[in-house]
């Protein structure tokens, strides 16, 4: 009976377990429906299954760690309550120190403001941002945040964050700038290289078009000066074939034959005067022209230049004033070239002053400069053209017919001449008709300097009478020579060609041979080696004749056996010298 009652009892207890724990189910059914509690019914089958909330929230956060997002939930105080494992190991960070912690911790003190924003907005409705979180090894980590409000239970307020990765984005950015920026450098440099290229291809431009113009003017000028030069050439040549043709007359008076010497000999000296000018244009250009420097007084220099001008001078019936300081001046030149360079100044002034003018030539010191200046009541120039009035072949007068004459060589000249003593020529001229000054500037040398007396050496005629041969292809010129040696009572003979001179020498054993350079086929240097060659005529004394007066060709010369140099046309007088130093060395030879 015990025994019965006690199974009674134990069966009536579990019944009435049962019927508490069915209520409870029951009532949890009936709030699960009511939502309110965290929990899910799913009917399926005719069965009702019940999923808590610690099931749901184990399915989550496996979910969420699978993501490559990071995931957070924070509360209105910014305290972690949630963070999933990529969050974690993205800023290198243990769970358990996240959890807990301040989010502030983990956004970069620059970006504070913006989150602080950011939180405060998306507590209405989601907003994102980018910002730099900082890693466990302090480095930055671009990132950006979505941030959407998340009401927490038992809390004011709270929010989730979805933190994504940009580093990578960022390195591409960072790359993409980079390359931008090279790109805009490369570009600017090759704009800089093609500006700078077209800034050079412009000038070069504009200096070949300079160069042209330049050349068009130079050819321009050349065509004037060949034109001018033929007009030169042709003057002297006109009155020297008249007094020619007048010699042909018979029964001329001894006045008449006067006349016509002097013509001949006065256009001979113009012509002569004008190859010697083009002669020094070609020398100064290629700077093969020496000067023999050394003290001389200016006074000398303007007595020699008037004694070259006198006769133009004159021939015009200007009249000439000159201006002396009456202390000595001295100056280190070529006193050639000096007398030279004031001669052409007068003349200048002589030709472009028309008859009965007046000229003034003034000397006067300054510090350690002298002045000579040359001045005249001529015809002026135009004020536009005396930055030209210096260069080579410019003229201020084109017209055909300008009678004075000139070449445009004779200026040029003279600025090279005076800038090789270290000085400087310039003109100066008010306009046409109101006369120009000339003005030199040289400077002084102190007045100790020892001044040598500079004057030309005097030519002594040949004392004897000389066998001379001459050798030229130019029966005219040897012939005409030919009788000048003979009037002075030498005994001259006469070879038209190189074979020929050798066979005439060999023959006639001449003491001087005047031999042509310019000779067809066998020239004057073989013909001269060739007779080197024979010891007969070892005491023969050479001297050359020739239109070239280079200190190259007189060189070539000496080498070739030569004793002595003329240019054509050869001065009498100079050769005359030449004969009467010929006479010197063969009387030492004999003497010997």
């Amino acid at each position: 009976m015990n025994t019965g009652n006690k199974k009674n009892r134990e069966l009536l207890l579990k019944i009435h377990d049962l019927t508490l724990r069915l209520e409870e189910a029951q009532d949890a059914l009936s709030a699960i429906r009511a939502a309110n509690v965290d929990a899910v019914v799913v009917y399926n089958d005719g069965q009702h299954h019940i999923y808590t909330l610690e099931g749901v929230d184990t399915i989550y956060k496996r979910l969420f760690d699978t993501l490559n997002e990071g995931v957070l939930v924070v509360s209105a105080d910014r305290t972690i309550l949630y963070a999933n494992r990529w969050f974690a190991d993205l800023i290198g960070v243990a769970m358990a120190r996240i959890t807990g912690a301040n989010i502030g911790h983990f956004v970069h003190p620059a970006y504070a403001a913006d989150f602080a924003a950011l939180l405060e907005n998306a507590a209405e409705r989601p907003h994102r941002d980018d910002l730099s979180m900082i890693r466990a090894d302090g480095s930055l980590l671009p990132v950006m945040l979505a941030v959407s409000p998340a009401p927490i239970e038992g809390l004011e307020a709270g929010c989730a964050i979805v933190v994504n990765d940009l580093t990578e984005l960022s390195q591409a950015q960072d790359a993409l700038r980079k390359a931008n920026e090279e790109l805009e450098a490369r570009i600017e440099a090759r704009t800089m290289d093609l500006r700078s290229a077209n800034i050079a291809l412009e000038a070069e431009i504009a200096e070949r078009m300079r160069i042209e113009e330049a050349l068009r003017n130079e050819d321009r000028r050349k065509d004037e000066f060949l034109a001018m030069l033929a007009h030169e050439l042709r003057n002297p040549l006109a009155p020297i074939r008249n007094a020619a043709q007048i010699l042909k007359h018979p029964g001329l008076d001894e006045t008449r034959l006067a006349w016509c010497r002097n013509v001949i000999d006065r256009q001979v000296e113009q012509l002569a005067r004008l190859v010697d000018d083009l002669l020094d244009v070609s020398r100064i250009s290629r700077g093969k022209i020496e000067l023999k420097k050394e003290p001389i007084a200016v006074s000398a220099i303007v007595q020699r230049a008037m004694e070259t001008i006198q006769p133009l001078i004159e021939a015009r019936r200007h009249e000439l004033t000159v201006q002396l300081p009456s202390e000595p001046i001295i100056v280190e030149g070529d006193l050639v070239r000096l007398s030279q360079v004031v001669a052409n100044l007068l003349s200048n002034s002589a030709k472009y002053t028309d008859e009965g003018g007046a000229i003034w030539l003034t000397v006067e010191q300054a510090g350690n400069d002298v002045f000579i200046r040359v001045r005249d009541n001529g015809r002026g120039i135009d004020p536009s053209s005396l930055p030209n009035l210096f260069q080579l072949f410019y003229q201020v007068d084109r017209t055909l017919d300008r009678s004075e004459g000139g070449l445009g060589i004779g200026l040029s000249l003279v600025k090279s001449l005076v800038a090789m003593h270290g000085g400087q020529v310039w003109a100066t001229s008010t306009g046409r008709g109101q006369g120009s000054v000339f003005i030199i500037r040289l400077p002084c040398l102190p007045q100790a300097s020892v001044v040598p007396i500079s004057s030309p050496t005097a030519l002594r005629p040949a004392e004897s009478p000389l066998r001379i041969l001459i050798v030229d292809d130019n029966r005219d010129a040897a012939q005409s020579l030919s009788v000048l040696l003979t009037s002075e009572g030498h005994t001259v003979s006469l070879a038209y060609s190189g074979p020929a001179g050798l066979v005439a020498a060999l023959t006639e054993r001449p003491q001087v041979i005047l031999l042509d350079i310019g000779l067809p086929g066998m020239d004057g240097y073989a013909v001269a080696r060739a007779l080197r060659e024979h010891p007969e005529l070892k005491t023969t004394q050479l001297i050359a004749l020739s239109g070239y007066g280079r200190q190259v060709d007189r060189e070539q010369a000496r080498a070739a056996g030569f004793n002595g140099y003329l240019t054509k046309p050869v001065d009498f007088d100079e050769l005359q010298y030449a004969l009467s130093q010929s006479l010197l060395v063969l009387s030492q030879s004999l003497s010997g």
